[in-house]
């Protein structure tokens, strides 16, 4: 039998979310947490992050653009941290006006 040299639909779907990005978002999002929760917060406002700080980013978010690797990608870190227990959100940023920010309650 001659093995596949041709990438599944799984694994090609993998490889577009670009899993980096993902893991560096989550991070970034799970430091913010655990540093507002030692002082005694119950939600985050973060920008700055390889997503809230792309234009690009909150233009798939807001339809302006198409891009289905960016929507699996922010639809990840949702479901991550929904997972988790947690409230989370974009919000427009509104010091910037084409970025968002990441709200987070718990």
């Amino acid at each position: 039998m001659i093995a596949s040299i041709m990438l599944t639909a799984a694994q090609a779907r993998s490889k577009a979310q670009n899993d980096l990005t993902i893991f560096n978002e989550v991070r970034d999002i799970e430091e913010a947490i655990l540093t507002a929760s030692v002082d005694g917060a119950y939600d985050i406002t973060l920008n700055g992050t390889t997503m809230t700080a792309s234009a690009t980013y909150a233009n798939v978010w807001k339809g302006v653009v198409a891009d289905r690797a960016k929507e699996i990608q922010m639809a990840t870190i949702i479901k991550y941290f929904t997972d988790l227990g947690y409230s989370i959100e974009r919000r427009s940023n509104p010091t910037t006006g084409t970025t968002f920010d990441w709200q987070v309650y718990w």
